[in-house]
């Protein structure tokens, strides 16, 4: 029979959910990094099909991501790795940014922060 009272009903829901933890936490653990594991995957399979859009460098460790639009940013790598959350990171990455690799982005930023004319290329979406 549910509990009406919602206080209960959550205080109840809490220490089920806090029991079954305890009694599952190894498989929970297990699930947890096997998902982490597949998501990481596939977040470097993204990378590896990009390629800096200054010089052409094509090596998933050397790829960052610059945001063109200023607006809304978000982290790309902080959604992909940290909250695990591939399908916005990516569409971040493609509707907000341009691959550029390590050295080529620190340029532009350099160059950003001196005020230094950029020719930058834009997304065309």
């Amino acid at each position: 029979m549910p509990f009406k009272d919602e206080k209960v009903r959550k205080a109840k829901q809490r220490e089920y959910s806090r029991r079954w933890y305890l009694s599952n936490k190894e498989a929970t653990h297990e699930s947890v990094a096997k998902r982490k594991r597949r998501l990481r995957g596939e977040w470097f399979e993204y990378k590896a099909k990009q390629k800096c859009s200054r010089c052409g460098f094509a090596h998933p460790a050397a790829i960052d991501f610059h945001h063109v639009v200023k607006q809304h940013k978000r982290s790309v790598n902080y959604l992909a790795v940290k909250a695990n959350n591939i399908r916005a990171a990516i569409r971040e990455a493609e509707e907000k940014c341009i691959p550029l690799c390590s050295n080529c982005h620190r340029i532009l930023h350099w160059q950003e922060h001196e005020g230094i004319k950029v020719n930058r290329k834009k997304k065309g979406r």
